[in-house]
């Protein structure tokens, strides 16, 4: 059985934001290409159609001997999409690439599947992601696998890889998951940080680990850091190895040598109980 490619090319760019969170695997399955196009989005306060701004393409491109879910056909946008928002918003399976940059909210309530950015992405990206895996080509915008406002918790799952920049509050109030900054990443990464794990590879900027209650923030690079966090040892955490494995399976290599760092590790915040961690390169292999 060949498996199905449903290619969406931009025809027009929105002089207006477009809510897209009906674009994503599991809208488009069992659909032709005329239902496809009748898929509802959002312009302003006008409910328009998805064949108002892309041509719509079916093929069969690969072999599929499966069933169920793995069954859903690749969905994949071509253009400058950086006017589209919620982008794969609440995909629970499937595979969607999105060649060209993404507005707001791509991938938030994300429950599963996976979600290529061939570009950069904007603010809230995986915001309360529970679940899938995000990669991004680019930089992204504020707020990544953060909490919306009056939330007591982000992301509680996934993983989300970005090979550029990043921008301030990454991670806020996470719960779960993983989130890897290839880039320099802004201020107050893991800001309320409740668990989960957050690798900046690049330069962060001020107040890293703000507020975190738990979890583990770790830095390739030399950082200061706030005065509630205090020293604790230098060593190698046994699961950095498997950390950079897992990156590694999901094509976000980091260089031979990191495999053998040591880090210097500190405990905070202090002012909410010093139960998080901060991990520097000590910058020397052991």
């Amino acid at each position: 059985m060949m498996k199905k490619q449903v290619t969406l090319a931009l025809k027009q760019i929105p002089s207006l934001p477009v809510e897209a969170e009906s674009l994503n695997p599991e809208n488009i399955t069992n659909k032709g290409i005329e239902d496809i196009k009748h898929l509802p989005v959002w312009c302003g306060r006008q409910q328009e159609e998805v064949g108002a701004y892309f041509d719509v393409e079916i093929t069969a491109d690969a072999e599929n001997n499966g069933s169920g879910k793995d069954d859903l056909p690749e969905l994949v946008l071509k253009g400058d999409l950086s006017r589209f928002k919620r982008l794969g918003q609440g995909m629970g399976a499937g595979t969607m690439v999105i060649q060209g940059s993404v507005g707001f909210h791509a991938g938030a309530l994300m429950r599963g599947g996976t979600l290529v950015i061939q570009g950069n992405a904007g603010d809230w990206l995986g915001a309360h992601m529970e679940g899938g895996l995000i990669q991004v080509e680019g930089a992204a915008g504020h707020f990544t696998g953060a909490a919306y406002q009056g939330s007591s918790k982000g992301m509680t799952g996934g993983t989300i890889l970005i090979r550029g920049n990043a921008g301030q509050t990454v991670g806020g109030r996470m719960r779960r998951g993983l989130i890897a900054v290839g880039g320099d990443c802004d201020d107050m990464p893991g800001y309320n940080m409740l668990a989960g794990t957050i690798l900046i590879c690049g330069k962060a900027g001020i107040r890293v680990g703000v507020r975190m209650e738990r979890g583990t923030v770790i830095l390739l690079q030399s950082q200061a850091l706030l005065p509630t966090f205090y020293y604790d040892c230098t060593y190698q955490p046994y699961f950095w190895g498997l950390l950079c494995a897992r990156l590694a399976q999901d094509g976000f290599l980091l260089p031979a040598a990191s495999q053998k760092m040591s880090f210097r590790r500190y405990s905070g915040d202090a002012n909410e109980g010093c139960r998080g961690e901060l991990l520097i390169c000590n910058d020397q292999a052991v």
